[in-house]
């Protein structure tokens, strides 16, 4: 086939160019605008996208297509109750959060709305040096416990850098598509003694802290579910014993349904 040979689409069959099309693994082709339905991200990228054939790229359309629907319907629910200046907005009563988009007039309609479940661990990033962490099942460790600003500053000592670049959250989640999301707050040369490091400082504090309560809410939670799952089996168990005294049912019905409940 020659550069300028014409093929088609094995989605739509539109005819596509050799400028307007993708190549995928098994020798078919692909339009620019199928392409684009897919969303490529982090999580489906070019390389799953040729490697997949006209029925995973389908089904990833659809699930694209459901996934913007659903996130449209969140975004005109989405009722913020703690807002960090422009950077998240959280909202407790559907348990979402968000990042707006935009620093002057943030804006939330082009943004995606994630679950609290969604939300794994989170780490603050200065300069790309880890500085303090936390997550689910963790406590928060470093600079977060003694405050930020002076952890990172590392004090008074003459020999820490009192200049910071770069200062951002990274926030690892579940979802296959965003699966690292970075909330930035400082972008360039900043010193360290000034207002704007110290005001960046207080944002972090105040977005770590509501992440950690998020989290430990989920633990709490999840122990709750456990405890009364385990009530629930023992109730259902301890009828069962109450059956088999009374005989109405054998010893081996018995052990048959313990076994079942105790998922032996």
């Amino acid at each position: 086939m020659g550069l300028f040979s014409k093929e088609s689409c094995i989605l739509c069959n539109s005819e596509v160019g050799s400028f307007n099309r993708t190549k995928l693994n098994n020798g078919n082709f692909i339009c620019s605008n199928c392409v684009a339905k897919t969303k490529l991200t982090n999580g489906w990228n070019i390389d799953t996208l040729k490697s997949s054939n006209a029925e995973q790229i389908k089904e990833r359309i659809i699930y694209v297509e459901k996934n913007e629907m659903e996130n449209q319907n969140r975004i005109n629910k989405f009722t913020p109750t703690y807002k960090v200046g422009g950077c998240i907005w959280f909202d407790d009563n559907n348990k979402w959060f968000i990042i707006p988009k935009g620093s002057i007039s943030p804006k939330i309609d082009k943004s995606h709305v994630f679950d609290y479940s969604e939300i794994l661990n989170f780490e603050v990033l200065e300069d790309g040096n880890s500085v303090t962490k936390g997550g689910l099942g963790k406590a928060i460790v470093g600079g977060a416990i003694f405050g930020l600003a002076g952890a990172i500053a590392g004090g008074t000592s003459k020999k820490t850098k009192q200049i910071c670049n770069k200062l951002e959250i990274k926030l690892t989640t579940k979802n296959i598509d965003e699966p690292v999301i970075y909330i930035n707050l400082i972008n360039t040369e900043t010193k360290k003694n000034g207002f704007v490091y110290k005001t960046a400082s207080k944002l972090v504090q105040d977005i770590l802290s509501k992440f950690q309560i998020i989290l430990n809410q989920q633990s709490e939670d999840k122990n709750l579910l456990s405890h009364n799952c385990n009530l629930s089996v023992a109730d259902e168990i301890k009828k069962y014993k109450e059956l088999l005294d009374m005989g109405a049912i054998t010893q081996d019905e018995f052990n048959k349904k313990k076994s079942e409940l105790l998922n032996i």
